[in-house]
């Protein structure tokens, strides 16, 4: 009869051999997946930099993958593997960078961009948030502001043919999760049509706002002060358009503000694949 150490070696032998079997079917669907991305090249063509950056489309994967997550493996890790996965098939797609503010908390800023786009796309450190504006500007890169950013360098972002506000960081918020970092992906305008569920206006005044707590699915996401008048950005859930969120926002005294829309995107969520209340983000 076979001892108990030989039970033992057999009942390793037998979890290895299964995860290898795992492991093998996890690179075949890998590589299955990568001759579907070329076909799909094929099918678009040649595309600008940064021009297969889909959000809304991550969004609803990040979303399906929180919802169906179970056991011991931990949710953050299965995120992070498949970002790498996202941000390196969407490079296969068309070419770009990740250039990212480094003049503030810079060790936090690499973790986070290497935790959202992982190692095969190429970041960049730039001085500053207009910085790194003015590179996904010039059409090569997607950008990483914090939220903590000096200034108001969301204001560079008005215009019609300006980069955009097109995702928050962290998209799953969780307790003790690595890369926590609060920040924005800032992007070429996007090609996806998928409407964003939360607005993103630049509003600039010359005085204090009235009470925002009026507003009911509105929060403040930063604010600044350029000496010459107020400038915040604002996060709205409640459809509102520049013209009407004019209207509702005046200035002590009655001033007229300006309200610029400069991009929007999809509601957070939680460990358990539930939508974050805009409260939370304030």
């Amino acid at each position: 009869m076979p001892d108990a150490s030989q039970n033992q070696a057999h009942n390793l032998a037998t979890l290895r051999s299964r995860i290898d079997g795992i492991d093998a079917e996890m690179h075949r669907l890998l590589i299955e997946r990568g001759t579907v991305i070329g076909a799909l090249i094929k099918a678009k063509g040649a595309q600008r930099p940064g021009a297969a950056f889909r959000p809304a489309r991550e969004a609803a994967m990040m979303r399906r993958i929180a919802a169906r997550h179970q056991g011991e493996l931990p949710l953050a890790t299965v995120e992070h593997i498949w970002r790498e996965i996202i941000a390196t098939f969407t490079l296969m797609q068309a070419p770009y960078e990740v250039a990212i503010d480094v003049s503030n908390e810079p060790e936090r800023m690499r973790d986070l961009a290497r935790f959202i786009f992982g190692f095969s796309v190429a970041v960049r450190p730039m001085a500053g948030p207009a910085a790194v504006v003015e590179r996904v500007a010039a059409g090569r890169d997607l950008g990483i502001v914090a939220r903590q950013a000096e200034g108001a360098w969301w204001a560079a972002l008005k215009g019609e043919q300006r980069p955009r506000i097109t995702a928050i960081l962290p998209f799953i918020r969780a307790r003790g999760r690595p890369a926590e970092l609060p920040a924005f992906v800032v992007s070429p305008q996007l090609a996806d049509p998928t409407p964003a569920e939360i607005a993103v206006f630049a509003v600039s005044s010359p005085g204090p706002l009235a009470d925002l707590a009026d507003l009911a699915d509105m929060v403040v996401l930063a604010q600044a002060d350029d000496g010459g008048g107020r400038q915040w950005l604002l996060a709205d859930a409640a459809g509102r358009d520049s013209g009407s969120l004019a209207a509702a926002l005046p200035a002590e005294g009655g001033a007229a503000v300006d309200v610029v829309r400069i991009g929007g995107f999809a509601r957070p969520i939680d460990e358990a694949g539930e939508p974050f209340a805009l409260a939370a983000l304030a």
